[in-house]
């Protein structure tokens, strides 16, 4: 769990001190350099926010018909498929 200490703002930034667990550290270390975990921290919460607002569920719905209608043309091409198999051996 991440606790903000201080803050200073600065233009359209604002510079932070948090508490990581050695877990999410070991993570952020990982992911970015020093000069970029801000920008990557900045990132992950704007998307998490984002997430909260339902713009993903958004998202999720047009997945979801996505994948109807590609199991569908699936379904289309396997009859197709069974049709010629059952004509190639019809003529051997």
């Amino acid at each position: 769990m991440s606790v903000l200490i201080g803050v200073i703002v600065m233009e359209n930034m604002v510079k932070s001190t948090l508490t990581l667990s050695a877990a999410a550290f070991r993570v952020l270390e990982s992911q970015a350099s020093p000069r970029k975990r801000g920008e990557l921290v900045s990132k992950l919460l704007i998307e998490y926010g984002a997430g909260v607002s339902g713009i993903d569920a958004v998202d999720i719905e047009g997945i979801k018909l996505q994948i109807m209608g590609l199991a569908s043309a699936n379904k289309t091409l396997e009859g197709r498929v069974i049709r010629l198999e059952r004509q190639v051996a019809g003529q051997k």
